[in-house]
């Protein structure tokens, strides 16, 4: 109706305004088109070139040596209690948007396709010569005992199951400890818990070992829990056993503290993780509070995006600065607003993430973890080291209170809504196997579950990050009412209109609602 019929129809067409609004949002309203809305003639509209949409397909890997194979009938098929008729086609697909920007300047709108996660009536394998390993990499994160009870449950209670593993201690638990025989009676209980029952670690992994490993135990199908290093060595794997012409279907779960994975609305584990963070902040808070000029510092997770401190200081409002990696800032406008918040409310509550001001530590190197990934220096202990001394220099003593809760927010178990969220990737990266996929990830975009390829979501250059132009950003900065904490730079540029620029307060002509360099 929206692609064909509307667009060639001379008499007016009766639809809803709901039905409107859809069509006029994804551009296939032209002006030659009239329309009843809700018994009222259409207005006119300009008229206006047609837009080009352009769709990329985002192509999961299918496991080549089972192309040709004969189908099987899903066990669901044959369920008659609980009846399950939602199944997905071979073949479908989202795309990855809900509307279409209208302006008319626009000619080529650029989407993605994704194939739709969820049970088929038709799978790939044999049930009853099933072999399936999970194995978690890593750091710690809520929610990752959800993961592997959903994985195991599905397995067994849905698709019949007889022979699911458990890799202890990440990759190296392939050849170096004894694998865990899961069943239901194991994984109960697991998701009132957190961490993971099968540990984890970083690195370790060994391609050739882990292949001889996955031989000798004849595992076709292989879960991976993990990030981006995770994703890639599970891809290695995938890659592996179609060259040698294996029949191993490796399928993943996104898990990132962090909450930067590429594509997807959200990482399991984050939503739990920012929550426990606000108890913290709370705390430190109370500490701040009850002593003269007293500053709390709180240093949360986020390497590299600070998103876990942004929901967190979001989430309490009671934060009046929030220090993030994406957004540089210089010492001395730092304490200035910290000294103006003691001065006029006898307090002051910071959080920084871990990643930020790195550029105070210009020339430092660390060196690198288990997973490749580089060592910061402790922002945090900077930053009461430097609060105290600057204070101390201009003879003034403050009360700082120093709270680091890393471990403690990631070791808790998952909060209601993320128990519900790892439910549902646990249980589709195994209908997604079944199905004969490979070398996928399964995420929820627009929240939509789909199978993501490992391949698209950990290619090089990929950064998800915080924008300092978001308006989430934007929401926080007025949350706390920081200032911007970088030195403004003259770009040489004149105001559009001097007068008003002349009748601005003191300071407001230049700055940048982003927090960040004037002019960028």
């Amino acid at each position: 109706l929206f692609c064909s019929e509307l667009g060639g129809c001379a008499q007016p067409v009766s639809i809803t305004g709901s039905i409107m609004n859809e069509i006029v949002l994804k551009g296939l309203w032209r002006s030659e088109d009239k329309a009843v809305i809700n018994g009222e003639k259409s207005p006119e509209r300009k008229k206006t070139a047609p837009k080009e949409i352009k769709i990329t397909p985002m192509i999961v890997r299918r496991l080549e040596c089972l192309r040709t194979a004969v189908d099987y009938p899903s066990p669901l098929l044959f369920r008659t209690w609980p009846c399950n008729k939602n199944f997905v086609g071979i073949n479908e697909t989202l795309i990855d948007v809900i509307n279409i920007n209208s302006d008319p300047t626009g000619r080529v709108h650029e989407h993605r396709q994704w194939i739709r996660a969820g049970p088929r009536k038709a799978i790939k394998f044999e049930v009853k010569k099933v072999c399936a390993a999970i194995v978690t990499c890593g750091g710690l994160c809520p929610g990752l005992n959800n993961v592997i009870r959903e994985i195991t449950t599905t397995l067994i209670r849905t698709y019949n199951v007889e022979h699911v593993y458990g890799i202890q201690y990440g990759y190296k638990g392939f050849y170096s400890h004894q694998w865990r025989k899961l069943d239901l009676s194991v994984v109960r209980d697991i998701h009132k818990t957190g961490g993971t029952i099968l540990g984890t670690s970083r690195g370790g992994f060994d391609l050739n070992r882990i292949m001889d490993a996955i031989l000798e135990k004849g595992v076709n199908q292989l879960y991976v829990v993990g990030g981006d290093g995770t994703h890639r060595g599970g891809n290695v794997i995938s890659q592996e056993a179609t060259r040698r012409g294996l029949a191993l279907t490796v399928a993943g779960v996104p898990k990132t503290i962090d909450n930067d994975v590429a594509f997807i609305d959200r990482s399991f584990g984050f939503d739990s993780a920012v929550e426990e963070a606000v108890k913290t902040i709370g705390c430190a808070l109370t500490e701040a509070q009850n002593v003269e000029d007293g500053i709390g510092i709180v240093k949360l997770m986020g390497r590299e995006c600070g998103f876990v401190a942004m929901h967190a200081t979001l989430a309490a409002n009671d934060v009046d600065i929030c220090l993030l990696p994406e957004v540089e800032f210089d010492v001395d406008l730092l304490m200035g607003h910290v000294a103006k918040l003691l001065e006029t409310r006898g307090h002051c509550l910071i959080v920084v993430a871990e990643g930020a001001g790195q550029e105070h530590f210009a020339g430092v190197d660390l060196g690198t973890d288990a997973s490749g990934n580089k060592k910061l220096p402790d922002v945090g202990h900077f930053l009461k080291d430097t609060t105290k001394s600057w204070f101390a220099a201009r003879n003034k003593t403050v009360q700082v209170r120093y709270m680091d809760p890393s471990y403690q927010i990631r070791s808790v178990p998952a909060s209601a809504t993320d128990s519900i969220y790892c439910s549902a990737l646990g249980s589709n990266a195994v209908h997604g196997a079944m199905a004969g996929f490979t070398g996928f990830s399964c995420g929820q975009i627009n929240s939509r579950y789909v199978y993501i390829p490992i391949e698209d979501m950990c290619a090089t250059g990929i950064k998800v990050q915080v924008s300092a132009t978001s308006r989430q950003y934007m929401r926080m900065v007025r949350v706390t009412g920081q200032p911007s904490f970088i030195p403004m730079v003259d770009c040489h540029i004149a105001p559009l209109n001097p007068a008003l620029a002349a009748a601005a307060p003191d300071g407001e002509a230049a700055a940048t609602p982003s927090g960040g360099k004037a002019g960028a």
